[in-house]
């Protein structure tokens, strides 16, 4: 096993229409240093319009900002799409997960979880942030907590006191309006100095290493962009120059998995403006598949300050046509590219509706490239029932989500098909047990 990051599973309550903990487990319950992820790498989740395959994303997509982007409580544009994304009833949004991070020689696993809920000014602020952390070698290890912060306040945290202090300091009256793994990798340069007596270098590790989840996680929300990774990472690197080395072996992977320089992305930053280049170059190969006239795909680079304002265009010998103006079929595949490509490196990737616009055909074979050939995680919703047929082989690949929030995984039947037991109800809690006959008198005979 190389080195890598990989989602256990996560646990969402209290978005959309989701009330009570709805968990999606990715491996088997039992981890320990024969921990093989090759045939749980592919996860479907189906279920009726409505039932909250949509909210799981966009939950996952929460986490990802609250811990990566500045100021994601504070700007009023986040507050408003909360105030309408969090359940009605339940007026708080909890969300949790375990991530695995390891080598060959040692693994480690992280338990994180976070609630949102108002205050006193109507405002969704932090009400709870816990991360805790175990030696993933060994079943039967138990968790021990890194930090907890309730109501705003850090009530615990797993490091010597006087970098107690000093984070204390620099955390203090901002954790209802920001996560604390946020501030604490931002603000390495005045946590993290040299002193052996002064810096705790395995709290450090611990929390460079939980940073990296949410920055190698990809959920697919269209025309989004990815220029706050590469500023994030670049602030990373310049204050915690004082452990180079270590950071240097963090971020080693970063070339592996080159997420900073999306084809989708309009503002490229010059100093991945080569990387794109090469992304694009990669995805002209990823569409020529499916339309092999294609002779290449240009960019139309403009400087603007630090970055390069881009375009596409597929170039087809005869004609030149802007991306914006394809098929809806191949702008979703161009649009989808940073995800497969991250998902076939090792990142996580989440896509809500991947068969909308792609043939039957193409889908259910891109999904077979990345239960075989795949290193990262690709989980998706779909109404397209023939990854079924593909994934039914694999562990822990299908689920199925009930319009009341009930989670219930495909298991062996003997010689009956997922696809079948679906189609006719026999799923529980499925909503297809309906007659043709059903609809006469509504539409006429």
């Amino acid at each position: 096993m190389a080195n890598q990051l990989y989602l256990l599973n996560l646990t969402v309550s209290g978005v959309k229409c989701i009330k009570e903990d709805v968990r999606l487990d990715f491996y088997k319950k039992t981890i320990d240093k024969n921990f093989n992820p090759d045939k749980y790498r592919v996860k479907a989740i189906y279920g009726e319009n409505g039932s909250g395959k949509s909210a799981l994303m966009t939950a996952v997509k929460i986490f990802q900002d609250l811990v990566i982007e500045t100021n994601y409580l504070m700007e009023s544009q986040t507050q408003k799409f909360l105030d309408e994304i969090i359940n009605k009833t339940t007026h708080r949004f909890r969300f949790a997960c375990e991530f695995l991070i390891g080598t060959d020689k040692r693994l480690v696993i992280f338990k994180y979880s976070f609630c949102l809920g108002k205050n006193n000014n109507g405002l969704y602020e932090i009400k709870s942030e816990v991360l805790k952390v175990k030696n993933g070698n060994y079943p039967n290890d138990k968790y021990q907590t890194l930090f907890e912060c309730k109501e705003g306040e850090l009530i615990y945290i797993s490091c010597i006191e006087k970098a107690k202090e000093v984070i204390e300091k620099v955390t203090t009256n901002l954790l209802s309006m920001q996560s604390f793994i946020y501030l604490y990798i931002t603000n390495t340069k005045k946590i993290a100095v040299p002193q052996k007596d002064f810096f705790d270098e395995d709290f450090f590790a611990y929390m460079m290493l939980i940073s990296f989840a949410p920055l190698f996680m990809n959920i697919y929300i269209p025309a989004e962009d990815q220029h706050e990774l590469y500023f994030l990472q670049r602030r990373l690197k310049e204050e915690g120059v004082e452990q180079k080395e270590l950071m240097d072996n963090l971020f080693a992977i970063e070339d592996r998995w080159n997420i900073y320089a999306s084809v989708s992305e309009k503002y490229v930053v010059k100093t991945y403006f080569k990387r794109y280049k090469k992304k694009v170059n990669r995805l002209a190969q990823f569409i020529k598949i499916f339309k092999p006239d294609l002779v290449s795909i240009d960019i139309d680079a403009k400087e603007n300050g630090e970055v390069y304002v881009c375009d596409l265009n597929l170039n087809y010998g005869d004609y030149i046509i802007n991306k914006e103006f394809e098929s809806t079929g191949i702008k979703k595949l161009i649009r989808l590219f940073d995800c497969f490509e991250s998902a076939s490196t090792g990142g996580i990737v989440f896509v809500d509706e991947m068969d909308a616009n792609l043939n039957d055909v193409y889908l259910c074979k891109l999904i077979e490239y990345f239960m075989y050939y795949g290193k990262g995680q690709l989980c998706f919703t779909t109404h397209n029932l023939d990854p079924m047929n593909v994934l039914k082989e694999n562990r822990n690949s299908i689920d199925f989500l009930s319009s009341d929030n009930h989670l219930v995984p495909w298991t062996s039947r003997g010689n009956a098909s997922p696809e079948n037991c679906y189609k006719n109800g026999m799923i529980e809690d499925s909503p297809f047990n309906i007659d043709a006959t059903d609809f006469v008198g509504i539409f006429g005979e």
